[in-house]
This record gives structure tokens, sequence and C-alpha cells, in this order.
């Protein structure tokens, strides 16, 4: 059953933790005691199984390696300050940025530092690898390129502006032919030389003066890029030129999730839409019962969705309705991304207080990855 401790909106009361849609296998409570002063009641870790391998990072602990089917643990890499970032992986290396900032590389067989680097800045979006390189944007709006064996800084972009105020959070870069594509908080996308990170083009895509982030993931499809800013507009640009195609109003941290003809917005106004990609009509909207959502995980049937408040959703992909909704708790809530295993039909989620969900997901039969 989910926690009936005290809660704020409960607009979806008719919701509830269906057992034909998702099936709990177990959690691994990775928080034990009271929170530090300043430790931030969030994790934003992303949890990925590679695999006989599931790894995570945690505010409170490090990176932590687990065996999936048993919850029990492989190997521990204490970090002051915890991860801070999503993960990636690489050639058996997982990426990521630590609480004491410096951007990490780590042997994911045992736990061993490879590399790490010091950004003096604990805030870096998840890293992109890509052709032997590791791109990461810091939140004062630096894009840093190195050698993804090695950790051999090859060349950074420093963007000169000054925001009165921005949120948590850096665009993982895009990497796209010759160029790597990142939004910054004074609300600019930026395409940079993938050799030397020199400037080539630069977009404004957020001309408010509060909160202009862009601090999602671009997503690029039939020659089309797609990227929100925080509080503002989700933007379809031709890829060559930038040149905007549509602008749909409203907007995001996270990045567009796109099947066919269609692309799911998890948007900061705390609603979910499904759009026409093409025009950008609506086909449908979930509105959370608060809180702002996670990066969408689609499955065959489903998407998959966190909010920041309280609860784990489950939509129909085609109609947008309701279909499972976990109460973890007032306050808790998700920032990081799930994470699936297709073939097995598993399902990960780990939550800002600390605890790990492993699922299976029901109805979908066995697909492959």
């Amino acid at each position: 059953m989910g926690l009936a401790s005290c809660s704020g909106r409960n607009i979806h009361p008719e919701l509830t933790e269906d057992q034909a849609v998702l099936q709990r296998q177990w959690t691994f409570d990775t928080f034990r005691g009271a929170r530090e002063a300043g430790v931030p009641g969030a994790e934003y870790s992303n949890p990925l199984l590679l695999e006989n391998t599931l790894v995570l990072g945690t505010q409170s602990t490090g990176l932590i390696a687990l065996y999936p089917t048993l919850a029990q643990t492989r190997w521990v890499l204490p970090i002051a300050g915890g991860v801070v970032s999503e993960l990636a992986v690489d050639q058996g290396s997982v990426y990521f940025g630590g609480g004491d900032g410096f951007l990490y590389s780590v042997n994911l067989e045992n736990g061993h530092v490879n590399w790490r680097y010091e950004l003096r800045n604990p805030s870096v979006s998840r890293p992109t690898v890509s052709g032997g390189r590791v791109f990461v944007t810091t939140s004062d709006d630096v894009v840093y390129a190195f050698d993804s064996g090695t950790g051999k800084w090859l060349w950074h972009y420093r963007r000169r502006s000054s925001q009165p105020a921005t949120i948590y959070g850096a665009s993982a870069p895009l990497v796209e032919g010759n160029e790597v594509l990142a939004g910054l908080s004074d609300g600019f996308l930026v395409s940079l030389s993938i050799f030397d990170g020199q400037l080539k083009s630069e977009r404004k895509l957020h001309t408010g003066t509060k909160f202009t982030d862009v601090d999602a993931h671009p997503v690029i499809d039939g020659g089309v890029l797609y990227i929100p800013s925080y509080d503002g507009s989700l933007y379809a640009l031709k890829k060559d030129t930038k040149d905007v195609i549509w602008r749909f109003e409203a907007g995001g941290v996270r990045q567009v999730a796109i099947e066919g003809d269609r692309l799911f917005l998890p948007s900061s106004d705390g609603t979910i839409y499904a759009l026409q990609k093409d025009s950008s009509k609506v086909l449908w909207k979930f509105e959370l019962d608060g809180g702002t959502p996670t990066q969408i995980l689609t499955t065959d049937r489903y998407l998959i969705v966190g909010s920041s408040f309280q609860y784990l959703y489950v939509l129909d992909k085609q109609t947008g309705e309701g279909k499972y909704r976990l109460n973890i708790g007032y306050g808790s809530g998700f920032s990081g991304s799930f994470s699936s295993s297709p073939s097995q039909n598993q399902l990960f989620a780990f939550s800002s207080g600390g605890r790990l969900y492993s699922f299976k997901i029901q109805g979908e039969g066995n697909r492959k990855k």
C-alpha cells in the first residue's frame, strides 16, 4: 500500500497502485540517519542497469553498485558531497559530477577511480560521451570537453553572463556531427565546434527576466531540434539554421520524448503534454497532483513519470489516461530520471528521500533492448 501521510492536492484520487500495471519487487534504502545541514532534499542520479550491475549515485554516500536481483551492495565509492548529477556509462566506465566539484570517471567493475578533474563547480549536467570524448555543462555556463579515457582537458567554452536568478542544473550537451549543442542559463542555445569549442552560432530562446535557464537536453529528430526553456516555451528549430518552426507555450528542464509523430513534454507547469510533432497541436494533457515532472520513460504501452512532489505515475501513452499512482510520501518525490531493462520489463526509480525502487512492468511481454 502507498503511504497515507499528510499530503497536498489530490486531483487523481481514482488512481491506485494497480498491480496489473506495476508490481513492486524490492526497495533499497540508501540513506540512513538525518540529513546533514546544507544537503538538499533531492537525489539527482539516475539508476543504470548494465548486465549484472545496477549503479546509482547518492548525495549522502557517493557511488553505489548493487546486484539487481538481490538488492545487495556490490561495491561503494565514497565521495565528499556525494553524486550530484545524472550518470552516463560508456565502455565500462561511469561518468558523473561530484559534490566535491570534480568530474569523475569510475571503473564499473570494481569502483576504482579512472580519473577525476576539478571543475570547481558541484552542479554539472549529465555527461555526454561521444567519439572518445566526454562533454559536460556546469551551472555557471561553462561547457567542457575531455578525453574520455584519460581525463585530459581538451577545451572549454565560458559564457560571459550574469543572471540574477537561475535554477539548479545544467543542459547535457548534444553532439551532432561536428557541433556540440548546449543550453545556458541566460536563455541561449549555443552551437560549439567539437574540435576546439569555438562558438559557431547562438539562438536566444527565452526573453523573460527571471529563470531564463535552458537546462534541458536538446533532442534531434528528422532534421528538427526540440528544446524547452524552464518557464518559457518548447521550441522546434531547424537543425541547420536554428530557425524557429513552431513554439509551444509551456517549458521545462527535461528533454522531450519522441515516438513516431508524437512528442511528449514534461513541463515545469506540472503538466505532461502529448503534442503533434510537426505542428505542436495538443493531443492530450495530464496534470500532476503537484510538483514538477521527471524525464519521461516510455514503454510499449505506457509513459512512466515521477513528480518532485509525492507520486510516481503510469499513463496510457495513446490517451493520457492515468493507470497507476504510487504515493511515496509528502515532500519526497523524484528528481532524477528513471531507467528500465526492456528485456526483463524492469523499472528502477530513485526517490529524493534516498530510496531505490524496483518494479516489474506488467502486461508488456518480453521486449528486446
